[in-house]
């Protein structure tokens, strides 16, 4: 009888005969995986940001202080810079009123550089 070919012998004979081949696979698999790791964290945390600030847009009314109509309109609208200030009083009571599930004061910062 002949010798036992085994699968350990038969991959060895393989490497031995194509290695070229197996170092192109090799280094396919390898660039492939390169590309898919990031590209899927990537992916993940701009899922995780869109469903945080999709979160954040559920505000139903807005309540701002007397004569700041203006202002708010073009900061919400432009997206220009505005300083408008709630007194906290004011918030707890909008959030006391009956119908209203969540209150959260919001609190914008003009940067330096825009205002």
């Amino acid at each position: 009888m002949g010798k036992k070919i085994s699968l350990f012998y038969l991959t060895r004979q393989n490497l031995r005969h194509k290695l070229f081949r197996s170092i192109v696979i090799v280094i396919a698999i390898a660039l492939v995986a390169a590309i898919l790791f990031p590209a899927t964290i990537l992916g993940e945390s701009v899922s995780n940001s869109l469903d945080e600030g999709t979160a954040r847009l559920g505000a139903d009314m807005m309540v701002i202080p007397p004569g700041y109509q203006g202002e708010i309109s073009s900061s919400l609208i432009a997206s220009e810079p505005s300083t408008i200030v709630l007194d906290g009083e004011v918030a707890e009571q909008v959030s006391q009123v009956e119908g209203v599930e969540r209150s959260s004061p919001q609190l914008y910062f003009a940067t330096l550089a825009s205002g």
